[in-house]
């Protein structure tokens, strides 16, 4: 595989353990450092778009790896059936406490926001409103009585949604575990396969759950407030952008206890080869977020 980059030679790999799609691996080169990823859900098809992506906003100087062409300008290549691509592999890794990292990675969403708004590539995003509308209607007999309210009370809240908000590609999972730092600095934003097409303030919504959650409702709400100061000191938001932003936080707060509760059926408990997150915390936030909106449940 190596041969047809310009990478150097060969020196060793090592596989990472507990990925959630793909299947990666470190790859040491006598003059670089990779990640190759192999890809066990995506098509072929489907990769062009995510490894552009990648491609334009580390140009744009955005905290993104390195995607790397071959020499013939491809960046996929086939590995025993499926598709592969090596990454530039960034110093670094995840914070389990993010707090400190707040305004780093709410600024680094706004450049990536502006960065995308220039890409012409075009791909829906998979996990968007649609998605949690028809995965619900499956999902919702199999739940408790409660649990069924909380959805429909969910629903409702989205509802109110406005309709034309500014869209463009978004990352769509921007979690602490998708972002590494190095020394507290951000050094690379990571796992763009759920990017797409929506709001952008639904990204600021997905991501606010998880940078800013705590326990302590106070305090959830001052990391918002320095999230969003943060993140509109690079871009500023409309008033209708603002608005919506705490419903779609419900909306993601609904779709990732969704998603757990798919992923919790089909793999029950997390392993070395796949990890599978609690629905449990996704549920509480989410009631959480609609008691501050006025709903008691």
């Amino acid at each position: 595989m190596l041969s047809h980059y310009d990478l150097g030679g060969y020196v060793s790999h090592q596989g990472i353990s507990a990925g959630v799609e793909n299947t990666n691996y470190f790859v040491s080169t006598d003059q670089h450092e990779l990640v190759l990823t192999i890809f066990e859900k995506h098509s072929f098809e489907e990769l062009p778009f995510f490894v552009e992506l990648g491609e334009h906003l580390h140009k744009h100087h955005c905290s993104v790896p390195q995607p790397y062409r071959q020499a013939d300008g491809q960046f996929i290549f086939t590995i025993k059936g499926k598709p592969g691509v090596f990454f530039e592999r960034v110093s670094g890794g995840h914070v389990e406490h993010t707090q400190p990292y707040i305004e780093a990675i709410a600024t680094a969403l706004a450049k990536v926001h502006l960065a995308t708004a220039e890409f012409n590539a075009q791909r829906e995003h998979s996990h968007g409103l649609a998605w949690v509308k028809r995965t619900l209607a499956q999902i919702q007999p199999t739940l408790a009585e409660n649990e069924q309210i909380i959805a429909s009370k969910a629903i409702e809240h989205i509802s109110q949604l406005p309709t034309s908000l500014p869209q463009g590609v978004i990352h769509a999972d921007l979690f602490h575990d998708n972002a590494l730092f190095d020394q507290q600095k951000l050094s690379g934003i990571i796992d763009w396969y759920f990017a797409g097409i929506d709001s952008y303030a639904l990204d600021i919504a997905i991501t606010l759950n998880d940078w800013c959650l705590n326990d302590d409702d106070a305090v959830f709400a001052d990391n918002q407030v320095r999230f969003m100061a943060a993140y509109q000191s690079v871009r500023p938001l409309s008033k209708d952008e603002l608005q919506a932003v705490p419903i779609l936080q419900v909306q993601s707060g609904l779709r990732f206890w969704l998603s757990r509760l798919l992923a919790q059926r089909e793999h029950g408990a997390s392993s070395e080869a796949i990890t599978v997150k609690d629905p449990e915390l996704m549920k509480r936030l989410l009631v959480r977020l609609m008691s501050s909106l006025g709903t008691i449940l």
